[in-house]
């Protein structure tokens, strides 16, 4: 009995432990970001948008539309809500790290070079109940 009474102890303290911790990670994967981007052939062509971008030339869809090797372009640039796991990798580490409407530094991905901004960001506790932050 004693070992039945340690064993659910120690499954105890293991959930005891685990649990608050997966159960706010579960919540905070819970978003979704809106995202934009300009695909390039070029770390240094992306790098001359970024500064014409913030020198106030341009627009970030101006841009997009002129420059993007992708077909988002005709939406200039805008690729719409994405949750983890469905974007590329390297795009969603800058993705869900940012604030909104930050343009990123290039970023190198198998298709080429991506300059990307969040504009949206939506957290939510279940698939119908969405709040804008």
């Amino acid at each position: 009995m004693k070992k039945i009474v340690g064993l659910f102890c120690i499954v105890l303290a293991i959930y005891c432990i685990y649990f608050p911790f997966s159960y706010f990670k579960k919540d905070a994967d819970k978003a979704e970001v809106h995202l934009h981007h300009i695909l390039l052939n070029s770390q240094e062509e992306a790098e001359k948008v970024k500064q014409q971008i913030e020198n106030r030339e341009k627009t970030f869809g101006e841009l997009a539309q002129e420059l993007s090797e992708c077909p988002s372009k005709e939406q200039k640039g805008d690729l719409g809500f994405y949750e983890r796991g469905r974007v590329l990798p390297e795009v969603e580490k800058f993705a869900f790290k940012t604030q909104k409407n930050i343009i990123s530094d290039p970023i190198k991905t198998q298709e080429g070079w991506h300059l990307v901004k969040v504009s949206d960001i939506r957290y939510f506790s279940d698939k119908n109940n969405f709040t804008k932050i």
